[in-house]
């Protein structure tokens, strides 16, 4: 969508989309044979909801880091219709012990730093990717990322878990992805993947707001074009000015969120602010720890990540432009309350 607005360097890569292609067509009729000994993920998967820039990226990366989840990295996302070869390929690849004679010497010091990120982009073989092709394949596509209870019911759930259950076999562990884009369609995941677990960042809206124009100016050059995911009320957002969009893609995102969670078990849902996590991640570990114990398949290894991360709550765009954020969200805030008392 919108790829001919984009700024060059965040075009695709036509060749490289072309031979990824063919690889996985080569590679479908056998990954079909292998899905069918599967049926669901056997440990509770992981999935990371949000606003985009709410800080998911970060989150994302810190949880790959800890060496305790399966997770597409950006190796594996070359192999959208047969993930788990690609992490069989990545393991002999990346695994000290697989690595005969230092034939490959990929290890630890080939890699990026593992938090850096660019709108949600990672660098480095190992480093989370935020697949959406996989997600894709399964998922119909429309003017908003909410699906309908008739789209939903066309969806190849067995296909769906098979495949993660296939995926989380190569190194028996929990899977972690993002799963942004079923943020309006929370309760089908829930009932899709038994037992999966459901992490929601939040950060305060004026930043979250801010990171999406930046991400605009960044993606397109300017401000006007959406970017990321649309919720439901992308049908009139879309004809207002940017900062009254991104005030209503945060709200309604974080709305739509909070209600999916609302009908999901609370004993698989963890909430966590961006500023808490910047500031404490042993804590928020220790949390993640507790709710994945409660669904029989805790790790008792004491936290050994970073202490804190930088957090970025600064104001970096002009003061008129976060006046605008600020007017428009506190708009719409007064207009949905005077509509909820109509």
């Amino acid at each position: 969508m919108h790829e001919a607005l984009r700024n060059p360097e965040h075009r695709r890569n036509r060749r490289l989309e072309s031979r990824l292609a063919e690889l996985n067509a080569d590679l479908e009729q056998g990954a079909s044979a292998v899905t069918r000994s599967f049926a669901v993920p056997r440990r509770p998967a992981v999935f990371l909801v949000g606003c985009p820039r709410s800080g998911t990226t970060l989150l994302y990366q810190w949880l790959a880091a800890s060496g305790k989840f399966t997770y597409p990295s950006n190796f594996v996302s070359r192999f959208p219709r047969a993930p788990w070869v690609g992490a069989r390929i990545q393991e002999l690849l990346v695994d000290p012990e697989l690595d005969f004679r230092g034939e490959f010497n990929l290890g630890p010091e080939a890699e990026p730093d593992p938090y850096r990120s660019r709108l949600g982009k990672t660098r480095g073989l190992s480093a989370p990717n935020e697949f959406w092709y996989w997600w894709r394949r399964f998922l119909p596509e429309g003017e908003t990322h909410e699906l309908t209870a008739d789209q939903l019911a066309e969806i190849d759930i067995t296909g769906f878990r098979a495949e993660l259950a296939a995926w989380e076999a190569v190194l028996d562990r929990p899977l972690l992805m993002k799963a942004l884009i079923l943020n309006w369609n929370l309760p089908w995941l829930a009932e899709a993947v038994p037992g999966s677990i459901f992490v929601h960042i939040q950060r305060g809206p004026i930043s979250t707001m801010q990171s999406l124009l930046e991400a605009r100016r960044d993606f397109f050059g300017e401000t006007r074009h959406w970017y990321s995911f649309r919720p439901p009320q992308y049908r009139w957002l879309k004809d207002l000015d940017p900062a009254e969009q991104v005030a209503g893609q945060a709200y309604f995102t974080h709305r739509g969120v909070e209600e999916g969670l609302a009908a999901v078990d609370a004993k698989r849902c963890l909430r966590i602010d961006y500023e808490d996590l910047c500031r404490d991640p042993g804590m928020v570990f220790a949390r993640l720890q507790k709710l994945l114990a409660d669904q029989g398949s805790g790790f008792q290894e004491p936290y050994q990540g970073p202490s804190s991360f930088p957090c970025r709550t600064d104001l970096r765009l002009s003061p008129d432009e976060i006046s605008a954020l600020r007017k428009a969200w506190l708009d719409l805030e007064s207009g949905l309350q005077q509509v909820g008392r109509a």
